[in-house]
């Protein structure tokens, strides 16, 4: 079953969905069923401490978009 993350169009809470069929519509926290479908970021570990920091955002990355603190893009 696949992991899908959406934005809530009145709220701006970016949320993570487990979705079974197209039919399935998320809802938000807020009780907002305008959700719209965002693309996430993943990153792939090696187990190694190296990475950059989660900056300002000029990745185009929103700042701080993981919870570990590292760049998933590096």
């Amino acid at each position: 079953m696949p992991i899908y993350e959406y934005e809530c169009i009145q709220c701006r809470k970016r949320s993570e969905f487990f979705i079974r069929k197209k039919q399935d519509k998320p809802v938000c926290e807020c009780g907002s069923r305008e959700m719209k479908r965002v693309y996430s970021a993943f990153a792939v570990s090696d187990g190694s401490e190296s990475g950059i920091e989660c900056s300002d955002g000029s990745c185009g990355i929103p700042a701080m978009p993981c919870s570990s603190g590292r760049c998933g893009l590096s």
